[in-house]
């Protein structure tokens, strides 16, 4: 990943989604544009809603799309999954975590604090997505999830698609608990080489490669799949966190030109 300016903000881009003239993307970074501010995309991060509103509108800017072009689901790490059309209302966006779209001038995006923001690019039937996948969503194969649908929607294939994984909790930083190690055994086997095994039945999961695989299967080749291999908790000054306490949150996004 490459950190850019795009319009008056500090983004970052991935170098292969980056080469593409039909889409623009983006992952916020959370210096704001002045000193001392920090650039939140969520309405429950702070109590300054028309601190987000503004920000909401400098990034649908930076992208070249309206506000109400720009669309920002609210996450509760489950698998529903909604296609965003010019007949999409934000309460249409409600309990969702994955989005996708085949129209054009749809800023679709998702927001993270150590989670994966993990984005799409079909190049053959021009479809995108957009998907924010941690434990709950890993172990309930939300990415594996949405892919099947963009193939059910738009005719998506593995072989046609672009993945970027983005930054989020690296397994270095991310000790789980044994609730999580029995839900991510029982999503990918016993012999999935996702968790570093700690004590106490603890283990340190690849969020990753967990996603990573989910791609794989789907026939994505894993010269198509970028990982941004960022980790929000090493790279706090660039990325909220919510084990390191941030209220905050980033986003990724991407929008058919």
């Amino acid at each position: 990943m490459n950190r850019t300016l795009i319009g008056d903000l500090n983004l970052w881009e991935f170098e292969s989604l980056a080469k593409e003239d039909s889409i623009k993307h983006f992952v916020t970074d959370r210096t704001g544009l002045h000193k001392g501010t920090e650039f939140t995309l969520s309405y429950s991060s702070t109590p300054d809603r028309d601190a987000v509103v503004a920000n909401r509108n400098l990034l649908a800017l930076a992208m070249g799309v309206r506000e109400n072009e720009l669309y920002l689901p609210s996450q509760v790490h489950k698998t529903k999954i909604v296609e965003v059309t010019r007949r999409t209302k934000k309460e249409d966006l409600m309990e969702t975590d994955a989005l996708i779209s085949a129209e054009r001038n749809r800023c679709i995006a998702v927001m993270a604090a150590d989670c994966v923001p993990i984005l799409l690019y079909d190049k053959k039937n021009k479809a995108i997505g957009a998907v924010h996948s941690g434990w709950r969503g890993s172990v309930a194969r939300i990415l594996e999830k949405t892919l099947h649908e963009m193939q059910a929607r738009f005719g998506t294939r593995g072989d046609q698609l672009l993945a970027a994984i983005g930054p989020s909790v690296s397994q270095a930083s991310y000790e789980v608990g044994e609730e999580v190690v029995q839900a991510v055994n029982s999503s990918f086997g016993l012999n999935n080489n996702l968790m570093i095994p700690q004590n106490n039945n603890k283990a340190k999961l690849d969020l990753w490669k967990a996603n990573e695989l989910q791609l794989l299967e789907f026939g994505v080749a894993s010269a198509n799949i970028e990982v941004a291999n960022l980790c929000t908790i090493i790279n706090n000054d660039h990325f909220f966190s919510a084990r390191k306490g941030d209220a905050g949150r980033f986003a990724a996004g991407i929008v058919l030109l």
